[in-house]
């Protein structure tokens, strides 16, 4: 049976206001935003799917591609 109320890669950020997402950066950084407030901070469109979302992310520390992300229901 299909999970629905788990976040998908594929959703639109719209979809899952209440989400969380977490990052984790190699140079040690580990960083959970909320996603309605991480999308209105960088003004970023609701039809954004998640998976466009994390391939944009940069490490504010060294500025290198997360070594992961991901997205939850919980913090």
């Amino acid at each position: 049976m299909a999970d629905y109320s788990s976040p998908k890669p594929i959703d639109p950020i719209a979809f899952q206001p209440h989400a969380y997402l977490r990052i984790h950066c190699r140079c040690g950084r580990r960083a959970t935003y909320p996603v309605r407030e991480f999308t209105r901070f960088h003004r970023l469109p609701g039809t954004m799917k998640f998976y466009e979302l994390i391939a944009r992310l940069r490490c504010e520390i060294c500025g290198e591609r997360p070594s992961s992300a991901d997205v939850s229901r919980h913090p």
